[in-house]
């Protein structure tokens, strides 16, 4: 899965919505995140109006269940005193892949690392200028082969008003020339259909730059998930994951960054 591939982007949906998890892996969808990130969320992104889980170990024991092997990833808390415990209990449910968000120096994905020891991959979520500047270090450790580039958080950190105006910028492009240089995989937030209208930024644009940057993961986000949570239909569900998936192809591909 590594790179720009011809499939296009890894995509990981966020529910705890077990049809809507079988019928999106059914349609294509690579991964589904189960999210059980709670430690400071709420504080950090108060008035933002952001996504907020409510999801439980009984999810990962259930969406487990419809997944085919490979494609649960669990969303833990930040580093913290109870992080074995979180780890051990996700992989003995199942887990394929965990993902550490919130952090701010390489020593707390090469701790997770340590805890994993090689039993799951491990995606850490960049969503500080530290953990940005960790990066290289990361990388070279060998102990993650891919990252997430969370962009709520990230704007947070920075002072933005919102995560769209970092699209278009440089700090993307700098982020993408250190995954190149170390040959990891990496996804930059959300896409949705590239039908739908009326959001802050164009979601084509959106899926043009993934490309033109050389991510090859994305999560789907609110606006691609909201149809289908009453009523997962599988056609409809894989019309859309094939329209983003080929505005991906479309897409003019990665240049030196």
């Amino acid at each position: 899965m590594d790179g720009v591939t011809a499939e296009g982007l890894l995509l990981t949906l966020i529910t705890n919505d077990v049809r809507l998890a079988a019928s999106a892996a059914a349609a294509g969808v690579g991964r589904v995140l189960v999210d059980l990130e709670r430690r400071g969320k709420a504080r950090r992104q108060k008035g933002r109006g952001y996504f907020l889980s409510n999801h439980t170990w009984a999810d990962v024991a259930a969406v487990r269940r419809a997944l085919p092997p490979g494609a649960l990833i669990v969303r833990l808390d930040p580093l913290h005193e109870r992080t074995r415990d979180q780890v051990e209990r996700s992989l003995w449910l199942g887990a394929d892949a965990l993902m550490l968000p919130y952090f701010r120096s390489a020593d707390a994905v090469f701790r997770l690392g340590d805890l994993v020891a090689g039993r799951c991959t491990i995606v850490p979520l960049v969503e500080t200028m530290s953990a940005v500047r960790q990066l290289p270090a990361i990388l070279a450790s060998g102990c993650a082969s891919e990252f997430h580039l969370g962009l709520n958080d990230l704007a947070l950190d920075l002072g933005r008003a919102s995560l769209t105006e970092l699209w278009g910028g440089p700090l993307l492009d700098e982020i993408a020339g250190l995954a190149r240089h170390a040959g990891a995989a990496f996804g930059i937030g959300g896409v949705c259909d590239p039908r739908t209208a009326g959001l802050p930024v164009d979601p084509d644009w959106v899926i043009a730059e993934q490309r033109r940057l050389g991510s090859s993961r994305a999560l789907l986000g609110r606006s691609f998930r909201a149809p289908f949570e009453h009523e997962p239909d599988p056609t409809r569900l894989a019309a859309a994951v094939q329209a983003i998936q080929s505005a991906y192809r479309a897409a003019p591909g990665p240049r030196n960054l």
